[in-house]
């Protein structure tokens, strides 16, 4: 047994064990921080309009500006997750693309599907009903528009559906995707054909998601790296996990300040992937040193059960909480907008407010999950229940044909 697989095949294990609320609960945070960002835009006055902001409430407006380095954990998580699914089938002999796909396919579009119709229905009553014309300019609500990120080409040929701007990112995601089992193909299979038809699938990929796509791949690939990282003694430090997890919070609050020209520069800027590969980075050091923090078995990390099951229930409506969220916000808005509503300036009473709706959004999304997510274990069965019946059907008709003759 080579060290890399002894290395993945430990990390699997342990990815089985307690780690795993951990992760779960990281990834409800982060989509509940997403939802934070979004809806203090709009809850709230702009940081201008503040009147004498003291600490505090520079505090929460810092805390409402961490949903874009909560996207960046998504991607590291799904690095994790993904290509550990992708490297397990392919050391167990069991990889196959049609598997993998309707996995994957099913788990995007039983989500994305009833998304984008609330988004075309939230938008239709916001423009109809709400004044939301004048900004129809710069959120289409057209077939090209919907199919477009019904097959993930937002950012790349389309915008965006509607008011759904966290819709971009699931367009990266589905092409890394596609990306990283491509490059394992090429190189572990044998065959010279199969490794230059890869490498060309690939490079076309690269190629027409553009370069920021593609660096933010990288980004991605740290938490496929976290699976074959051996143990260290270090690691095994709580100390040493504590600080990991303060070097995760100081680099997601460096975005937001490096962004509103706070620190380094000073104007505005767009250009964050160096912020973002370490966050990225932190993200893998925490994983890293969740899964390996005294561990002599796959029970590595103490829980207990009120935690497994609220982390298990945060991460359960994470995705549905996280394309959903911003085309009733927008709605919400704007019909509030229409009414006079011209934003809170910070108090007790609009912090109490802003986590009244939390709740309530993630209460909808949790609703939304039950008839979407929840259910994507039974969309995969039937659909590869149909194709291993379209399989025995042709193989049926075959033999009558052969019989026949």
């Amino acid at each position: 047994m080579s060290k890399t697989y002894s290395n993945f095949s430990k990390i699997n294990e342990l990815l089985d064990g307690k780690v795993s609320y951990y992760l779960d609960f990281i990834r409800g945070l982060a989509a509940i921080l997403v939802l934070m960002e979004h809806m203090g835009s709009r809850l709230f006055v702009g940081y201008g309009y503040l009147q004498n902001p003291n600490a505090y409430v520079k505090l929460l407006y810092l805390l409402n500006l961490l949903g874009g380095p909560s996207v960046v954990v998504f991607f590291v998580l799904s690095g994790l997750f993904i290509s550990r699914s992708v490297l397990k089938a392919i050391f167990e002999n069991k990889w196959s693309w049609k598997s993998y796909l309707v996995s994957r396919l099913s788990r995007l579009y039983i989500v994305l599907i009833p998304a984008l119709l609330l988004t075309c229905i939230a938008d239709y009553f916001a423009i109809n009903y709400f004044n939301y014309q004048r900004y129809i300019d710069d959120y289409y609500l057209n077939v090209k528009e919907f199919f477009g990120n019904l097959f993930f080409l937002q950012n790349f040929y389309v915008r965006s559906y509607g008011s759904n701007g966290p819709l971009w990112s699931l367009g990266y995601e589905f092409w890394y995707y596609m990306l990283f089992p491509l490059l394992i193909m090429m190189l572990r299979n044998q065959r010279k054909v199969i490794k230059i038809v890869c490498l060309i699938i690939a490079l076309s990929i690269l190629f027409v998601v553009g370069k920021r796509t593609d660096s933010y791949f990288l980004i991605w690939l740290i938490g496929t790296i976290v699976l074959f990282l051996p143990s260290i003694r270090l690691a095994k430090n709580k100390i040493f996990m504590f600080m990991s997890f303060l070097i995760l919070c100081f680099a997601m609050i460096l975005r937001p300040l490096v962004g509103n020209g706070r620190l380094f520069i000073d104007h505005h800027t767009d250009n964050l992937f160096f912020v973002d590969i370490l966050i990225g980075l932190s993200m893998g050091l925490l994983i890293y040193t969740l899964l390996h923090v005294n561990t002599k078995n796959k029970e590595n990390v103490i829980t207990n059960k009120w935690f497994e099951k609220k982390s298990k229930l945060l991460a359960s409506f994470s995705f549905s909480l996280y394309l959903i969220h911003y085309p009733i916000i927008n709605l919400v808005y704007f019909w509030a907008a229409k009414n006079g509503f011209t934003g809170f300036q910070p108090n007790l009473l609009s912090v109490l407010i802003e986590i009244m709706m939390i709740v309530l959004m993630c209460m909808i999304a949790f609703l939304f999950s039950r008839i979407t997510e929840a259910r994507t274990n039974v969309i995969r069965t039937f659909i590869m229940s149909r194709i291993e019946m379209s399989k025995i059907n042709k193989h049926q008709v075959k033999e009558m044909k052969s019989w026949k003759q």
